[in-house]
């Protein structure tokens, strides 16, 4: 048994004993010391599922960078077969699986709670993003069991199931602790002796050159889990979008990997250059973990190929440490590239902002970039566009849940960006109505927020803009009869397929009440969809807000529904009779 594991658990005995005064044995310790480690939670009691009927999940957590369910299974025994650890990952997608077709019945009530609001959390388009980890303290070979349980038809997917060892755990205390681990030496190719270029201070050195994917390749074979990594403060985090680019690379356009990939980085405390070889001593992949993991891991050709490389070293070996830190927060603290911004030039955004630019609104279409004229108002176009897909194309739970879904699914982008929005006067009456209800709506959300609300309209009101706004889009529809009370209560499904209304919202209604006007309407809004919720939550057809509001089947089959028939009562009957001011011109 590892003397750091052990000394570890016992810190975390004495820890909890002196926050709650309640004794846990060793095994739950063992539980609490990964959570504290792996996932930086400390010590609270409520987040370990540990216990009969848990599932085989002892606790879990939700990455919000990667929008994934992490389940996991801490074995604190000393001997643990092959066999036993295909049935502990079979177990815990056998629970989640469970979860996911609502069969809850059998597991207890800190499971249910906790992995219930995992899984409610995860978007439409990461549903399936499922994590299982299983850390244990028994001395096993983790690439002879992977190979063995190949053969054990597993039901759950292998590339989601990690094993860490006592190495591995050893390892990450030690990192979190500020130990920093490097590989001691290595070599890698370059494409050219003398192809690189050089650079130096008074304090550091460096080149620019292009390594080989195949030492890439070794590198990552040899060192991965002995300090390949362990100065990159980011760990490989699967983002599909940028994964699925380069293994598209990596699979058929390997020649122009160097053109189509920003490289690596690698840090260290020397290097010397033999012909078209790179010595490294003490070094860290510091940038380029993603770039590594899946050039090393893809299963597909193997041509060799190279990609940008830069090597830096200090030439003051006792600010070594100083050095691998300032590297690994410089290279690393740069904004993830997320779907929207790679539409940020693209010509629809560049016109859309620009025409909205000439009526005083700017339109934020690259993050971190501020206006160049007095606006008189500001919004994002992702949130334009959330508001498009709720307001106008009744789609509240793909907005809420799928943001991502805006930029990458390309039948929704088309429909709503690359309208010519400007070029015709109902459509642009349309866009700038929208942004100013939502300018009034913040201005109404401002003021509920701090008076008239009850808590549980205040969770609804927190949580349900998107819901909100397809339900003042419904009323839009309603009252300029573009669809019928009648037909959304024969077919739910009509608002899938609706035709986009694109007249005033707004701008129509001439009287000077509309802020009271709205301000009711919304008002009546939170209250029908608080019912409807508390009702759906009391009968069990909801677990939670999210799940409540995360799909536009919900919207329609349950929500709009709904909310159609409360028009028989004087809640409708209020909305009936403000609804005037989304009629058209």
């Amino acid at each position: 048994m590892s003397e750091i594991i052990k000394s570890e658990i016992q810190l975390a005995i004495e820890k909890i004993y002196s926050l709650n005064k309640v004794a846990i044995s060793e095994d739950k310790a063992f539980s609490h010391m990964l959570l504290k480690y792996y996932f930086g939670i400390n010590f609270y009691e409520q987040v370990v599922t540990d216990g009969p009927n848990d599932g085989g999940i002892d606790f879990l957590h939700y990455d919000e960078e990667d929008e994934k369910v992490i389940v996991c299974q801490a074995k604190y025994t000393a001997s643990l077969s092959c066999e036993d650890i295909n049935a502990e990952f079979n177990k815990m997608h056998s629970t989640v699986e469970n979860f996911m077709r609502s069969n809850t019945g059998a597991y207890n009530n800190i499971l249910k709670q906790t992995l219930q609001d995992a899984i409610d959390r995860l978007p439409d388009d990461n549903s399936g993003n499922v994590e299982y980890r299983l850390f244990t303290i028994a001395d096993i070979d983790t690439d002879t069991i992977k190979r063995k349980i190949e053969n054990l038809s597993p039901k759950y997917p292998l590339d989601c199931a990690i094993i860490d060892t006592v190495e591995d755990i050893e390892q990450q205390i030690q990192k979190i602790k500020g130990s920093l681990e490097t590989v001691k030496e290595a070599k890698v190719n370059i494409d050219e002796p003398r192809n690189y270029l050089r650079y130096e201070s008074n304090d550091s050195r460096g080149v620019l050159c292009n390594i080989s994917s195949r030492s890439i390749i070794q590198l990552y074979n040899k060192f991965y889990s002995a300090g390949l990594f362990d100065l990159n403060i980011r760990r490989y985090i699967r983002n599909t979008l940028v994964d699925n680019g380069i293994k598209k690379t990596l699979s058929s356009n390997r020649e122009n990997f160097w053109f189509l990939n920003n490289g690596i980085i690698i840090a260290c405390e020397d290097y010397q250059i033999d012909g078209n070889k790179i010595h490294l001593s003490n070094f860290s992949i510091v940038n380029g973990g993603q770039t590594t993991h899946l050039i090393a891991t893809h299963k597909g050709n193997s041509q060799e190929f190279y990609l940008p490389c830069k090597i830096v070293a200090t030439k003051d070996e006792k600010q070594s440490s100083n050095f691998f830190t300032d590297i690994a927060e410089a290279t690393n603290s740069q904004k993830p590239i997320y779907p929207r911004d790679l539409k940020s030039n693209a010509p629809e955004m560049v016109r859309l902002a620009k025409w909205l630019q000439d009526e005083g609104i700017y339109l934020e279409i690259k993050r971190g970039c501020k206006p160049s004229f007095k606006p008189k108002t500001k919004i994002g176009n992702d949130e334009l566009g959330q508001l498009i897909l709720s307001f106008a194309c009744q789609k509240p739970g793909t907005s809420r849940s799928g943001k991502k879904a805006l930029f990458e699914n390309q039948n929704i982008y088309k429909q709503i960006y690359q309208e010519e929005y400007q070029k015709d006067p109902e459509k642009k009456q349309f866009v700038l109505d929208l942004i100013d209800l939502n300018d009034r709506y913040r201005d109404i959300e401002s003021k509920f927020k701090t008076s008239r609300l009850t808590p549980d309209q205040l969770t609804i009101l927190k949580n349900g803009k998107q819901t909100l706004f397809a339900l003042m889009g419904l009323c839009s529809m309603l009252v300029n009869e573009t669809i019928t009370e009648q037909e959304i209560l024969d077919n739910p499904r009509t608002l899938a397929n609706i035709d986009l209304n694109f007249g005033s919202i707004l701008s129509g209604y001439k009287a000077d009440d509309i802020e009271t006007k709205l301000g009711q309407i919304v008002y009546d809004i939170i209250d029908i969809v608080t019912d409807t919720y508390k009702k759906a939550f009391e009968d069990g057809s909801v677990t939670s807000v999210s799940n409540f509001m995360k799909t536009d089947s919900k919207y329609y089959n349950d929500i709009a529904v709904k909310f159609i028939k409360n028009f028989n009562y004087q809640v409708g009957k209020d909305i009936k009779l403000n609804w005037d001011i989304f009629k058209n011109n």
